[in-house]
């Protein structure tokens, strides 16, 4: 199995930066190669989905701004607060307080020792069983009596409609298939008609890139780089993402990045990626079994696809878009605002001819 860790000192996929209006300012727009479709609103629809199960013990999580889904069980100790829907097919366990705006619904049991509150409908195939406070402001739906030491409240009764499958599309014929995509555009890119034949840089270097669609056979970076987004860019790298210094990936107002990796992601040192970046308009894709871990306080200001990878999480991490995993094991705090997907079409002015003026 390969590893894929994206690990800096204070921040990945971090949105820091100039201001729009100091960096629109300074900066003319680069030439439009090509328009590059995105495949985002496909695969990032929720706030949270795992193909897996969510496990955490400490602080707790919020979720907030969309839908959570997860295809396994959900086991946490702390305060878990959801303000949306939680679907959790494999079950509910834990030990603490759980909110859920929305509804929560598992083909599952919904058990353990704390507090439970849900907003809207309580659906349990398994039914539900714990000691503490249950509240449900709208219907309770299990297919047997409820099980509950303590109290229990709820606006009424109802019967259970057993769910379809689970929620997030995990199978072979619903993932992306990021290798594929990264193996066409070797042959299919626009490296060309900008002479860019970068696969390795050593030392200090500045890139910018135009719209289009653009192929690495992998990028170790030693020193000091920054690489500039400057419209609607696809970048494929076929192999391992490695910096080590001062990387700055940044993005110009309005633009937008989808990166695609099959390899190791690894980022060390004083390194930032996504810098100015609006949420919902960077997003990260990566192909095959990886282990990505997060350590520290971590601030990721764009959308993570990885459902073939297990997220590791260590300290408080912040996603301001859309996270997308196997597993999730988390000691701490996790924040997930979600943000729905910023992506360039025809006729957005990212994919328009406009005149070049020199800097």
């Amino acid at each position: 199995m390969s590893r894929t860790i994206l690990m800096s000192a204070v921040v990945v996929l971090a949105g820091c930066g100039l201001s729009n209006g100091e960096r629109a300012s300074s900066r003319a727009r680069q030439p439009i190669v090509s328009c590059p479709a995105s495949p985002a609103p496909k695969v990032f629809d929720a706030a949270l989905c795992l193909c897996g199960d969510y496990r955490a013990v400490g602080e707790g999580t919020w979720v907030q701004g969309g839908p959570a889904g997860i295809n396994g069980t959900v086991d946490v100790v702390g305060q878990h607060d959801f303000s949306g829907d939680l679907v959790a097919w494999g079950g509910v366990t834990g030990v603490g307080d759980l909110v859920v705006a929305g509804n929560l619904t598992t083909s599952g049991r919904v058990e353990g020792v704390g507090n439970v509150r849900v907003d809207g409908d309580l659906s349990a195939g398994s039914g539900v069983s714990n000691v503490g406070h249950l509240e449900v402001k709208g219907t309770l739906r299990t297919p047997e009596a409820e099980n509950w030491v303590g109290t229990a409240t709820f606006g009424a009764k109802g019967a259970y409609t057993p769910m379809e499958g689970p929620p997030c599309g995990c199978g072979a014929d619903q993932a992306l298939d990021v290798a594929a995509a990264i193996a066409a555009a070797k042959t299919q890119n626009d490296n060309a008609a900008i002479g860019l034949e970068l696969d390795q840089s050593v030392g200090e270097k500045t890139l910018t890139l135009g719209s289009g669609s653009y192929f690495f056979d992998g990028i170790v970076a030693v020193g000091q780089h920054t690489l500039t987004v400057d419209g609607a860019v696809a970048l494929y790298v076929n192999g391992d993402f490695e910096t080590v210094g001062a990387t700055h990936i940044a993005l110009t107002p309005g633009s937008t990045l989808d990166l695609y990796v099959d390899g190791d992601v690894q980022m060390v040192g004083d390194s930032s990626f996504g810098a100015g970046a609006t949420p919902g308009a960077v997003r990260l894709y990566v192909a095959g079994e990886r282990k990505v871990s997060l350590v520290g306080a971590q601030k990721v200001v764009g959308s993570v696809y990885a459902p073939n990878a297990d997220l590791e999480l260590v300290g408080e991490t912040t996603f301001e878009g859309s996270l997308f995993a196997r597993n999730v094991d988390g000691v701490g705090k996790l924040n997930v605002s979600f943000a729905a997907p910023v992506v360039a079409t025809p006729e957005s002015e990212l994919c328009q001819p406009t005149e070049v003026v020199p800097n």
